[in-house]
């Protein structure tokens, strides 16, 4: 499968396309998305090609490896994911024999996960080709850029956790009922 062209870059003062967007390309959300379309291939090539594992797996393993022991909803929160995607990915790597479950004293219906010897072998495997993909891909920026989009990138997922918690003119989705949601007024 190859890769989509790259879009084009109209001459416009560098920072204007994105807070004056004019097209698709020019919205940040697009571009992110886009970037994590192209470079996030080669991240499910390895654990697909190489791991047999998915995307949204790895990254439960690798919340796991820093957070053992953690529940189901916890490590559904964390990794912004909703709790059936995250149930079906624990399944998954728990027929893999990769994570185990571990049932709580009292109450059966909870319990932790954490990661077996297999799955930190998979983990400490995989983490140093990832890890080299993402310092290939900063590599074409100077150390300063690197620093400002670090501070960036934090401002922004500060902003945009503020911004769910506080916007409720936009609708909320209810994928589970097949689309949009009308309240009965």
């Amino acid at each position: 499968m190859s890769s989509p062209a790259p879009a084009p870059m109209p001459s416009v003062v560098p920072g204007q396309r994105l807070m004056h967007p004019q097209a698709a390309n020019d919205l940040l959300m697009y571009r992110l998305n886009r970037l994590l379309a192209v470079a996030g291939s080669l991240v499910v090539r390895l654990c697909e090609g190489g791991y047999g594992i998915t995307r949204r797996e790895w990254g439960l393993v690798m919340m796991l490896a820093q957070h053992p022991g953690m529940p189901p909803a916890e490590l559904a929160r964390r990794l912004g994911l909703d709790r059936s995607r995250t149930s079906r990915a624990v399944t998954s790597l728990l027929s893999k024999k990769l994570i185990s479950r571990e049932s709580m004293p009292g109450d059966r219906r909870q319990a932790v996960l954490s990661l077996t010897p297999t799955g930190l072998a998979v983990h400490d495997a995989l983490l140093p080709q990832v890890k080299a993909l993402n310092q290939e891909l900063l590599a074409g920026l100077a150390p300063d850029a690197v620093q400002a989009l670090d501070i960036a990138l934090h401002h922004m997922q500060q902003r945009a956790e503020s911004l769910v918690s506080t916007r409720t003119d936009v609708p909320r989705t209810y994928r589970l009922r097949g689309g949009r949601h009308h309240d009965a007024a």
